[in-house]
Formats: structure tokens, C-alpha cells, sequence
């Protein structure tokens, strides 16, 4: 049994793993032409933060422009 290890021997191996990384990756991300479970759950956690950073955006505002508002009445009554 050789017990060197040759510069070519790990290239061909490097190579070799590179190969089996490279079919695993596209097995995780694409089935069969489509994307995987995996890539569509991402997909729909992208969707539903975009989602929900809009609704507290807007609900923000809705909150600042109702204060906003109450104390406009409450200085327009304090006049009067």
C-alpha cells in the first residue's frame, strides 16, 4: 500500500468533492426544474417580513397622525 500522497492525488479528490458539493447544492435548491421546499419557504419568509414591515409602517402613521390630531382638538378646544 502507497502511503504517499501525492499533489495529484488531492487534486482529483478536491476535484472530486467540489463535484458531489456542487450536485448537493443543486438538489437543495432546485427539484427538478423547480425550486425546492427549502428555496420557496425562503421566498415566503421574505414575503411576509416585506409584509409586515409595510402594516407597521403604516400603522405607525396612523398612530402619530390620530395623536397628532387629538392634540390639534385639544388646543383648538382650550381656545375657545
Amino acid at each position: 500500500m502507497d502511503c504517499h500522497v501525492t499533489k495529484e492525488d488531492c487534486l482529483k479528490r478536491h476535484e472530486e468533492l467540489i463535484e458531489k458539493l456542487d450536485g448537493i447544492e443543486r438538489r437543495l435548491f432546485v427539484d427538478n426544474g423547480t425550486p425546492s421546499i427549502q428555496t420557496r419557504l425562503e421566498r415566503h419568509d421574505l414575503v411576509i417580513r416585506a409584509l409586515l414591515w409595510v402594516v407597521s409602517v403604516v400603522a405607525g402613521t396612523a398612530i402619530a397622525g390620530a395623536v397628532s390630531a387629538c392634540v390639534m382638538m385639544i388646543k383648538f378646544l382650550s381656545k375657545v
